[in-house]
């Protein structure tokens, strides 16, 4: 995107002989934007997760671009469902490393379930890797690409009685989880706590999907640890939005 410089005027009153051009007048070159590539692996809910970290970018006053090489920044927001998942997410990172030493990449992100299975093991072995963001970690997307907030944006906070809150985990969940079926503690670096963001109506997005199609994710998780499936560990306890919040988004 083409960038224009431009430069800030002293009102005419300043402009007299005896009156000295204050520095903060003088022209100052506009800060590009960092430009953020995206490269996103696995289900639905992780093209979601995808347009809500470009949609919280973009809102900070990132450029987001569609070709690796252009950007400055590239995340890749991994699948770690099954082994052949991991490996798909594994190449991917590798590929996407050789912009930082061939390219004009500064900063590589990984991003997704892939971070919530093997957090250390993938500093550890891929060095390249800048920064990880786990499924429940969304909003911490900013910090790990080093985009800035933009000023004035606030989240209103609501409350307790509001039909967008989100609804968090059935009983039947928090029982399993005291008797430590949900445990992680085997897990290579993985934190305590299950991952336990959702988004809402009025979190910004996004859509990465054509024109005619969207998806929207109304529930989170899973309540039911079966030893077949690790789903409950890489994306937490289920909770679920309200219906108001659905239909404000849809």
């Amino acid at each position: 995107m083409p960038v224009t410089d431009s430069t800030i005027s002293a009102p005419t009153d300043d402009l007299r002989e005896d009156t000295p051009v204050r520095p903060e007048l003088m022209a100052q070159p506009l800060r590009k934007p960092t430009k953020v590539g995206f490269v996103s692996l696995g289900c639905p809910k992780n093209l979601v997760d995808s347009e809500v970290m470009m949609g919280l970018l973009a809102r900070a006053g990132a450029e987001l671009t569609t070709r690796a090489e252009d950007a400055d920044v590239i995340v890749v927001n991994t699948c770690s469902f099954i082994e052949s998942a991991q490996q798909e997410s594994v190449n991917t990172i590798l590929e996407m490393a050789g912009h930082k030493s061939d390219g004009r990449a500064k900063k590589l992100v990984v991003a997704g379930c892939l971070v919530e299975r093997f957090r250390d093991q993938i500093r550890k072995d891929i060095p390249e890797v800048d920064a990880v963001v786990g499924t429940g970690e969304l909003e911490k997307i900013l910090a790990a690409t080093g985009v800035t907030p933009a000023r004035n944006v606030e989240r209103k906070n609501a409350g307790s009685d509001s039909p967008f809150v989100v609804l968090q985990s059935r009983p039947e969940g928090d029982a399993r989880a005291a008797q430590g079926r949900f445990s992680r503690e085997a897990w290579d670096g993985a934190i305590g706590d299950l991952p336990n963001y959702l988004y809402d109506d009025a979190t910004p997005r996004i859509l990465a999907t054509p024109r005619h199609m969207a998806y929207i994710k109304i529930a989170e998780g899973c309540d039911h640890p079966c030893s077949f499936c690790i789903i409950p560990q890489l994306r937490g306890q289920f909770r679920s939005r309200r219906f108001a919040s659905v239909v404000a988004e849809a």
